[in-house]
């Protein structure tokens, strides 16, 4: 199944990767339903979990010819993590800090230190 993952961030307090992390993780943020909460069978791993953030969102835009992934010809949106989100601890997903934002090729954000 193709779904299309986003986020609201900053007209809501949670960021996209809180989205990457609750689909790999399938547990709500404040650990508020016990142990085994309903829907773990549908965890996905992290890989999955970007391409609903990426490649999906932008065939659900009909934008796919644009955006969604990096190559040639496209807009070069992307963002770039202090840790590789395919190679991290699940946990980790929720923590990871955004280092530089990229939209159209030119970068609008690069996080100070």
């Amino acid at each position: 199944m193709i779904w299309a993952s986003g986020s609201d961030f900053f007209v809501t307090p949670f960021p996209a990767r809180y989205g990457v992390w609750a689909s790999v993780a399938r547990r709500p943020l404040l650990g508020v339903y016990g142990d085994d909460p309903y829907g773990t069978a549908e965890s996905v791993d992290a890989e999955t979990a970007l391409r609903s953030f990426t490649v999906w969102a932008a065939h659900q835009m009909f934008l796919e010819d644009k955006v969604g992934t990096i190559e040639p010809g496209k807009y070069a949106d992307l963002a770039v993590w202090d840790r590789d989100p395919l190679s991290v601890p699940t946990d980790e997903l929720r923590d990871m800090v955004c280092e530089m934002t990229v939209f159209d090729g030119e970068v609008v954000f690069r996080r100070e230190g």
